[in-house]
C-alpha cells in the first residue's frame, strides 16, 4: 500500500472550520487546522482535492508507489483575501483553498 499524507497548514480564515477530504472523488475524512493524517491508498495516480461548504481547492494527481509517501498541504486564502472574495466574485480560476504537494 502507498501513501498519501495532507497537512493542514495554519494560515487563512475559517480557523475553527474542518476541511472534507477527498480522494478519487471519494469522501475519506475531514481534517482540522494544524493536523496532518495519512492515507493509505493503492499503487498508482489518484486524484485528493479538499472542500469547504461550496468551494473547493485545485485537484493534484500523485503517482505513487508502495514505497512512496505523496506529501500534500492544504490552507486556505488569508482572511482579508477570504472577505474580498465574497463581496467581488471571481470566475472561479481564484481557489479558495490552495492544494499544493511538497
Amino acid at each position: 500500500m502507498a501513501t498519501i499524507k495532507l497537512e493542514r497548514g495554519t494560515k487563512g480564515a475559517n480557523m475553527f472550520r474542518k476541511f472534507k477530504v477527498f480522494i478519487d472523488n471519494e469522501y475519506v475524512g475531514k481534517i482540522k487546522r494544524g493536523q496532518e493524517l495519512e492515507f493509505q491508498v493503492s499503487e498508482g495516480q489518484h486524484e485528493v482535492y479538499c472542500k469547504i461548504d461550496w468551494e473547493q481547492s485545485n485537484i493534484i494527481t500523485v503517482d505513487v508507489s508502495a514505497t512512496d509517501v505523496a506529501d500534500l498541504l492544504v490552507n486556505s486564502k488569508g482572511a482579508i483575501e477570504s472577505a474580498f472574495r465574497s463581496l467581488i466574485p471571481t470566475d472561479g480560476r481564484d481557489k479558495y483553498l490552495v492544494l499544493i504537494q511538497r
